[in-house]
This record gives structure tokens, sequence and C-alpha cells, in this order.
């Protein structure tokens, strides 16, 4: 917006917060000032690709102001890039493929994949209305460990393990990394808004699963059952999956789609290399490394936003996870594990903004005014 407003010779601060936008225009002697409100969307990279093209366009003056307005409307009241049917089944294959990663059997990926499909088709129910879509992350935590507890004696499962994989996609892991960006840039209203967000999130996760946890006891005899090593090739399909899986929920898109999996691959070789290199708390700063130096050449060579790439890869290394099994043994009372879990959540946000930081040192996908 900056970048626009000098282009057009306009004279405008900007100040913004995941709640609201603040602007104002003109000099000091004859400032005008507009704030505007704003509430968290969900994530559609097609349409930021669309509404940063547009934006080039008008900066550029080869659409005027005037009409860039109308196509900015047309581009917020499109449809998605993706339908209702392959958004619902995105969850499932993302779902499935996060249980690979974390040591699943195959009957663990299947139902982690199955409730991952009940949440999707849940979410597109509970999105119709604004006051269900708020607890849409309590009552998906609840149903999804009721059904991995309910399941445990007549499927060889482990029921927790399924239950971190199938709410996945609900963990808001993204969030927190960007909430630590903004506060490591020195953004400290917006970073401390959205990490609160983050924390309130993972509350309403862990008191879900919690409610799911004795609803499932009060029903059956819950069995914990050690899960059978899959072979070596299944986690690289899985990578794939994920990245797919990713990708379709980010609506990104399909000529995007190349380069949001090289990234994915990109960030998981690195983290790899990293763990082993230094330690598993900070290995993600080399995954992160590599996967925004190449978000950062899409960016430069195509002329398109970074978060295209970066989001849906960022999406596979945020350590959500972390944050909920933290909140869980905090509930729990137990308080030691918590808050070592906790701890080590901040540890590898911290490490991941920091790879991302040093990648856009190395080589910065910004436009010039």
């Amino acid at each position: 917006m900056r970048v626009v407003c000098h282009r057009l010779g306009l004279d405008a601060e900007v100040f913004t917060t995941p709640t609201a936008i603040i602007m104002s225009f003109g000099r000091d002697v004859e400032l005008r000032t507009r704030l505007l409100r704003v509430d968290g969307g969900e994530l559609d990279l097609g349409k930021l690709a669309r509404v940063d093209a547009l934006a080039d366009d008008v900066a550029a003056h080869r659409v005027a102001p005037d009409d860039g307005l109308h196509r900015l409307e047309a581009i917020v009241s499109a449809p998605p890039e993706t339908g209702r049917v392959a958004s619902t089944l995105s969850h499932a294959l993302t779902c499935g493929a996060i249980a690979v990663f974390f040591g699943g059997s195959a009957l663990d990926v299947t139902v982690a994949g199955a409730i991952g499909l009940t949440l999707g088709v849940l979410a597109q129910v509970l999105a119709r209305s604004t006051d269900q879509a708020r607890v849409f992350e309590l009552v998906g935590a609840t149903l999804a460990a009721t059904a991995a507890n309910a399941l445990s004696p007549w499927i060889a499962i482990e029921p927790s393990l399924v239950t971190v994989a199938a709410l996945i996609v609900l963990l808001p892991g993204m969030s927190l990394t960007v909430a630590m960006t903004e506060l490591a840039t020195r953004n400290l209203m917006a970073g401390t808004a959205r990490l609160m967000a983050a924390v309130i999130v993972l509350l309403e996760l862990a008191v879900g699963v919690a409610i799911g946890d004795k609803v499932g006891g009060a029903l059956v005899d819950i069995r914990h059952v050690a899960p059978d090593a899959l072979p070596w090739w299944a986690t690289w399909a899985a990578l794939g999956a994920a990245s797919l899986g990713a990708a379709t929920l980010a609506q990104v898109q399909r000529r995007d789609l190349a380069w949001v999996i090289a990234a994915c691959v990109a960030g998981y070789v690195g983290s790899r290399y990293g763990t082993a290199w230094l330690g598993p708390q900070l290995g993600v700063l080399v995954g992160a490394f590599a996967l925004g130096v190449l978000s950062n050449v899409f960016a430069r060579r195509l002329q398109r936003p970074a978060q295209i790439v970066q989001v849906p890869s960022v999406l596979l290394l945020v350590p959500g996870s972390m944050g909920f099994r933290g909140m869980e043994s905090l509930l729990d009372r137990d308080t030691l594990t918590g808050v070592e879990t906790v701890f080590a959540m901040f540890v590898v946000a911290l490490a991941l903004v920091a790879g991302l930081l040093i990648a856009n040192a190395v080589m910065s996908p910004r436009r010039s005014l």
C-alpha cells in the first residue's frame, strides 16, 4: 500500500494490526486519517496473487484507480480458486500425510485422514455462520479426540497420535510464526495481538481434546498401541501429499503448485540436515532459510508475492503441534512437561523466524519505491 501511494504521488502513512488499518493522507497541515476495521478472512493465496498484480498495474498507471477499485471488488467477490469438495478432501490428504511424519502406522494414517475428512465437512458447515465458525476449533478438537479414542479398541491405532495429526490443519502454527516475525521486526502491537490469538486457539484445541478424552473414556476402554514403522519411501510420498494438501488449503493457483512443492521439499530436506547439525529445536532454521530463499527467487523472477510459495511451505514446519501438546500437559496438571514443551515451541518458532529473516537479508523479495 505504501508503494502504490508513493508511485501515485500521494503522501501516506500506513499502520496495520490484525483487526484494523489506519491510513493518513496528505501533509501535516492538511492531514486526513481513515480507520478501517477488518476481520481475518480465510487464507486465499490465489486472490492475493490477483490483488498484487492489480496493485502493480495501478502503480504503473496501466489501470486507473477508479477502474482498479471495480476490479478489486470483483476479485474479492469471486469464488475461491478451489471448490468446497477439493478443500474438504485436502483436509484428509494433509492429516493423513502428517500422521506419517509423526511415525504413524498405515491404520493411523487412514484413521487420521478419515477424521480430517470429517473435520473438512464440519468446516464447510460451520462456515455458513460467523457464530458457529468461532467454535470450530473447540468442536473439531472434541470430535477428533472422541473419534480417535472410541475407535482405539476396535482398530489398532495410537489415539493421541491420530488426534494430533487430525488437528494439524487447525493448529495456529502459522499465526504463531507470523506473530514472532512481527515481534522480531518491532511490530509490537500486531505481534502481541496475533500471539495472544494463537494462544487462545491452542487453549480451545486443548480443552476440546480434554473433553473428547473424557467422552471417549466414558464410552470405551481406550487402548494404546505402538505404531508399526512404515517403509522409508512413505515419508517422501507423504511429503508430496502434504505439499499438495497445504497448497489446496491455501487456495494456491495451479501454475504455482510446482514452486510450492519444491519449497516444501527444500524446507523438509533443510530441516533434516539442520536437525543433524544444530539439534531438533534449532534445525528448522536451515529448512526455513532454504524455503525462504526459494520463495524469494520465485518473487523476483515472476514479480509475484513470495507468500504464495512461502505460506504453504511454512505450514509443514511450524511448531503448532508442540504448543498443543504443551497446553494439553498444562491442563493435565503436568506443569513441568507443559512448560518445557511450550518453551521448546517458542524456541522452534524463533529458529523458524530467524531462518526466514536471514533468507530475506540474503535475497530480499521486496519491491523498491
